[in-house]
């Protein structure tokens, strides 16, 4: 178990050695993340567990595990995580009102009050101006200006050149999705399913064709993730359903409508690359 956490945590420290994270600080957050999830996954008849079960469970001593409870925890991301570029150009690509009558995005004026890049800004990424997220898409080459002066979608996804902080959330969603799925299939019970978890590996691979191998990928990756994203997309729950669908409700019924649960539901695809040394054997 702990050799297998050692290879979870070495790419997690690179990471956070060039954050300029030391170890006091993580070693710090490990203690929240066990008190937290000690306290949350094992108490008994669905209770939180106290504070020597914590302490038992976690090698902490109780008086740890009470200041640890008792402090604000750390800041925290959603895991949900998508950059604001990703959800304006992936919004772009599927939202109705942007797309033109063959299904493509619209090509799009920069400014204006209905169907222009700031009103695709205001929805899907209220939060920054529409100018600075023109400009980050444009040098990421996401978006273009055409002959007629009209901004199109070169791109589905928003993806940095270089290491900024928008990588740093997008990071630990991404690890956070693959750690709580192979949690998932290694601690389910008897009779829960499985999640989908698959790789595709070749421990010897000739180093030319790793050029082949990354275009390959970029093609029939994003092909497969694009044809996900329409899925989700077409079983998604909008506000602007509940909000028709409650129309023709009565109040008990509508309430009930808007508890109607949902699920944070999708699939990631990332590449294995790896150095072999030339004595190894498969």
């Amino acid at each position: 178990m702990l050799a297998a956490a050692r290879l979870v945590l070495k790419p997690l420290v690179r990471v956070l050695l060039r954050g300029g994270v030391p170890f006091k600080e993580f070693a710090e957050l490990a203690k929240h993340a066990y008190v937290e999830v000690a306290t949350a996954d094992y108490g008994v008849r669905g209770r939180p567990t106290n504070v020597s079960r914590t302490a038992i469970l976690t090698g902490l001593n109780r008086r740890e595990v009470a200041r640890i409870r008792a402090a604000p925890p750390p800041d925290m991301l959603e895991p949900s995580y998508m950059s604001a570029g990703s959800r304006l150009l992936s919004g772009w690509h599927l939202d109705a009102d942007y797309l033109d009558n063959d299904g493509n995005p619209r090509r799009l004026p920069l400014e204006g009050e209905r169907v222009s890049f700031q009103a695709l800004a205001a929805r899907y990424a209220p939060d920054l101006p529409h100018i600075a997220l023109y400009k980050a898409l444009a040098a990421a080459r996401a978006v273009d200006v055409s002959e007629d002066g009209l901004l199109c979608a070169l791109k589905r996804s928003y993806i940095p050149g270089a290491y900024d902080p928008q990588q740093i959330p997008l990071w630990g969603s991404i690890l956070h999705d693959m750690g709580a799925t192979l949690a998932h299939n290694m601690t389910r019970a008897a009779g829960v399913p499985a999640r989908f978890e698959r790789r595709a590996i070749h421990q010897r691979v000739r180093r030319e064709a790793l050029h082949e191998f990354r275009a390959l990928l970029v093609v029939e990756g994003q092909a497969f993730l694009e044809k996900i994203d329409a899925w989700l997309m077409r079983h998604a729950v909008h506000a602007e359903d509940d909000v028709a669908a409650a129309a023709d409700l009565t109040i008990e019924d509508a309430a009930a409508h808007r508890c109607e649960p949902s699920l944070r539901l999708g699939v990631g695809v990332y590449m294995i690359q790896d150095e072999v040394s030339g004595s190894s054997r498969t």
